[in-house]
């Protein structure tokens, strides 16, 4: 006799938007790795450091609650709009906008792998 568990079987809505954060994780991988060589100097270690940004967060205290908060999209989504609205010298602005971008990516595929939050 086998037992089905809820997480056993996956609704196609739930595998769709799973290959779809999957798309969109590769598309931000590719365009953080060409941010990074582009401008190169700082925003290649804040590339790996957002990218790396919401595993370093299990080691805050209430790491769970931390951990949800660092997960939402609309927080890296803020840094880049914020970064991509100050007047000036793009160079300027690369490596926050850099670090915005892995930490997005790092959203994005973690979702894509089921690890994640699936709402926005």
């Amino acid at each position: 006799m086998t037992r089905e568990t809820a997480s056993a079987t996956t609704s196609p809505v739930s595998w769709a938007a799973r290959c779809a954060w999957g798309v969109i994780g590769l598309f931000l991988l590719a365009w953080t790795v060409f941010e990074a060589a582009k401008h190169t100097g700082l925003t290649i270690p804040f590339g790996v450091i957002g990218l790396l940004f919401p595993f370093v967060s299990r080691l805050a205290l209430g790491s769970t609650a931390v951990q949800h908060i660092l997960l939402r999209v609309w927080i890296p989504l803020a840094v880049m709009v914020i970064c991509s609205a100050i007047p000036g010298p793009a160079d300027d602005t690369a490596v926050p906008f850099t670090f915005g971008l892995a930490w997005l990516t790092h959203i994005a595929l973690r979702r894509a792998w089921g690890n994640g939050l699936l709402s926005f």
